[in-house]
């Protein structure tokens, strides 16, 4: 019998995708690209083209050699482009006078940052489509499944757990799309050479720019950004609001699971979400790992944000902070958009369970109801004391709210019998839920 194939998660994707190796390999792939684009301005012979790319795709590099070399020379770089030369020279020494030309080490550390960045974000959104089309089937599935609504941790009217799951799904949405857009505008080819003019390509240079454009398949912005970080900051901040989007979900969730509460449950697995002390807990272990990235992430963003405080046409210090912070952040992310996968794909609806503990409010959160109900006959003062009295009442009686208000005169002097049941049925308190949950999903509410 065949073992059916577990994919992996983004967050394991975006693990090999900034490990050291991959990251050289992403320097590479720019170094290639570069000679490439060269050879096709006319601007080095394509037979020192070819050599170089051929050397690039060689994997004679040791990765922790370079690091601990670029440690003490300042940029990974410096090492790398080192022994590609001396790769290149073993072949043609004419060609070895090309590597690299033109270039500067942050041309080659922020264009393989924004190819890595590009390749994780392909894997982040693949998941998050996925969650909004689970949350999406919830809220269809139980637009009508009644549940208390909560304001500051308190009971409140009732909504449909559909509405809730709606509101969730329109928020990754949001997430996703705001993260694309800034993706769009971040993800950029970085190339200027020394200070940006490069002049080492003389009149070359933007042609050069166009053709290594077009082979990294990454927009052409319309100067070199060194020291200006701005939109690469904003893909951040994008970043981090999708964190906190699924942080907030997370916090929902968590909340649902609670035992006294228990209308929501992660998925059910062997050896998920149990405890090393207290063998009856099923502990939230996917809102855990969301909420533990919700948490670090804005601090990450930060820094980036204190970093875009750069000198000149090329930065000391700050630049290179970002190198570490930009795949902690997405590692961080990764985790949260599996995580919030897996329990958005295997989510418990108790539906019964939401049905009583809105029951067990004995009718209280019917108040603000019964008050807009018998303001017409009463005005607003007199139906907010006179139901302030029957809430003490009923809470004093232990008794249902409606009961003691089809037994006080003033009540039934105001408002019928059939209105009074109208005011305290549970359905009538969803009002435009119906069409809340339509304009949430088919995208109608926007930014």
């Amino acid at each position: 019998m065949s073992k059916s194939i577990k994919h992996k998660s983004s967050s394991e994707q975006v693990v090999d995708i900034f490990s050291l190796d991959n990251k050289i390999r992403a320097m590479l792939i720019f170094e290639s690209a570069l000679a490439q684009a060269e050879a096709n301005s006319g601007v080095i012979p394509k037979e020192a083209a070819a050599i170089i790319s051929q050397c690039c795709e060689e994997s004679i590099f040791d990765a922790k050699d370079l690091e601990e070399r670029g440690t003490r020379a300042g940029t990974i770089v410096i090492p790398l482009v080192k022994d590609l030369i001396s790769h290149v020279q073993e072949k043609s020494p004419e060609a070895s006078h090309f590597v690299h030309f033109g270039s500067t080490s942050q041309d080659v550390l922020d264009t393989a940052l924004v190819l890595k960045l590009k390749e994780a974000i392909s894997y982040i959104n693949l998941e998050l489509e996925r969650t909004e089309n689970a949350f999406s089937k919830r809220a269809r599935e139980h637009s009508g499944t009644l549940l208390l609504g909560r304001t500051l941790l308190q009971p409140g009217p009732p909504i449909s757990f559909g509405l809730k799951a709606a509101g969730w799904t329109a928020a990754v949405r949001r997430g996703r799309e705001r993260l694309n857009r800034a993706a769009e505008k971040a993800l950029i080819l970085q190339f200027g050479g020394a200070v940006g003019t490069l002049s080492t390509l003389q009149s070359n240079g933007l042609k050069v720019g166009q053709s290594l454009s077009a082979q990294l398949e990454l927009p052409l912005p319309d100067a070199p950004w060194h020291t200006h970080r701005d939109r690469l900051v904003e893909f951040a901040s994008a970043v981090a609001i999708l964190v906190g989007t699924l942080g907030k979900i997370a916090r929902d969730i968590s909340l649902h699971m609670q035992l006294e509460v228990s209308e929501l449950s992660e998925p059910i697995e062997e050896g998920r979400g149990g405890s090393s002390a207290m063998p009856h807990k099923r502990n939230p272990v996917g809102c855990m790992i969301v909420l533990s990235a919700a948490n670090r992430v804005p601090g990450l963003v930060s820094s980036l944000l204190s970093g875009m405080i750069q000198e000149h046409e090329r930065s000391l210090g700050n630049w290179l902070a970002e190198g570490s912070t930009y795949p902690e952040l997405m590692k961080e992310t990764a985790k949260a958009t599996s995580a919030m996968l897996e329990v958005s794909e295997g989510l418990q609806v108790n539906a019964k369970r939401m049905r009583d503990n809105l029951d067990n409010t004995q009718e209280m959160v019917f108040s603000e109801a019964l008050a807009a109900a018998l303001l017409p006959s009463l005005g607003r003062k007199g139906a907010q004391e006179i139901v302030t009295q029957l809430v003490e009442e009923a809470i004093t009686r232990n008794k249902p709210l409606s009961l003691v208000a089809s037994s006080n005169a003033v009540v039934t002097d105001a408002i019928n019998i059939k209105d009074l049941e109208h005011v305290f049925d549970p359905t009538q308190s969803l009002g435009s839920t119906s069409q809340w949950i339509e304009r949430l999903l088919t995208g109608e509410a926007q930014d």
